[in-house]
């Protein structure tokens, strides 16, 4: 999809027509058709049809590599493949430990010698030096899957590369949450990739880390991510930004810089940053998903269901996010162009 058709050619343009849309109030009227969706450039199936397997369905899809190049697709069965979309090519990987449900995390994980460093204890063939002068391919790729719906022997995993030359799935410890009797999977999982080797996720009332390299979980603190689903670091903003959690059309961020996260008890200071989304009356929100184009620009796509069930509706939005100075409680305030 031209993703540059979501965007005004100037930041000019774009606060014109955006002032003109708010003098309108039928939310439709504020909504441009681009009509049908481009033709997809592949196509996913399950490996076994639903016609023989009911429960068989398409379960999960996941973007990683060192250049986002890379998508995964698992179905119930745990069989799994990946899409390079530099190459145009599929390859075919090793069946997962465990399958993975439809309320699983997804975070990819450049690798490197420390990590190489810890697989020599388990894997003796592992060359550790040749992360150290190799630091970019295949080899530095990895993949962390965890199923939130515990019970599975292989609830967490990851997919790493091994100079030897083959793709693996390896089980890893599961979070100290996973031990409370009270713990329920959500749909909404709340995570963030910090210092590119910690993986911190929130619980229905905290928030942990998983350290990639010493595979250890730690708890940071009895707070959680105001986030919907992933957050990712912003350079250009020098904070992380994801969907809200309370707010559907509305985006925040936080610093979870190594100094603020170690110093932080409480949850750190949240930026909101408002959309003032207006739909048309008898839509309803079903998912929502937030894609970092660069630059400080984003795509937001939310789904909707329609009155009378009506056909589902899919509304793109092109967003900048850009830094304007200090707000009110000393931290660095947020501005968005709605295009």
């Amino acid at each position: 999809m031209d993703v540059s058709k979501l965007f005004y050619p100037s930041m000019a343009e774009a606060l014109e027509a955006e002032a003109k849309a708010k003098k309108k109030k039928n939310g439709a009227n504020k909504i441009r058709s681009i009509g049908r969706l481009p033709t997809p450039s592949i196509h996913y199936q399950p490996h076994v049809s639903a016609t023989s397997n009911p429960y068989n369905f398409t379960n999960v899809f996941a973007l990683f590599g060192e250049n986002k190049n890379k998508i995964l697709f698992s179905d119930m069965e745990g069989h799994s493949s990946t899409y390079n979309t530099e190459l145009h090519s599929f390859m075919i990987m090793p069946d997962l430990n465990s399958p993975k449900g439809p309320n699983c995390l997804a975070a990819h994980i450049t690798r490197t010698a420390a990590h190489a460093r810890y697989d020599f204890d388990i894997r003796p063939d592992v060359d550790y030096d040749f992360f150290a002068y190799n630091p970019h391919g295949e080899h530095t790729d990895s993949l962390y899957l965890m199923d939130m719906d515990q019970g599975k022997p292989s609830s967490f995993e990851l997919l790493a590369y091994y100079p030897v030359g083959e793709w693996q799935w390896c089980s890893l410890p599961l979070p100290p949450f996973f031990d409370d009797p009270e713990h329920k999977a959500c749909s909404n999982i709340s995570y963030a990739v910090i210092d590119g080797t910690r993986i911190c996720i929130s619980s229905a009332t905290a928030t942990y880390s998983f350290d990639t390299v010493a595979l250890e979980w730690s708890k940071i603190g009895d707070w959680v991510f105001p986030f919907h689903a992933k957050a990712e670091y912003i350079p250009e903003l020098k904070l992380w930004l994801g969907l809200s959690a309370s707010s559907p059309s509305d985006l925040c961020a936080l610093d979870l810089s190594t100094a603020a996260m170690d110093s932080c008890d409480v949850l750190p200071m949240v930026h909101h940053v408002g959309l003032d989304a207006d739909f048309p009356e008898g839509w309803s929100l079903k998912n929502r998903t937030l894609v970092n184009l660069g630059m400080g620009r984003f795509c937001i796509t939310m789904f909707f269901h329609t009155a009378d069930d009506g056909p589902q509706v899919i509304v793109f939005t092109g967003v900048d996010v850009l830094p304007c100075g200090d707000n009110q409680q000393g931290g660095q305030a947020l501005h968005r162009i709605k295009h």
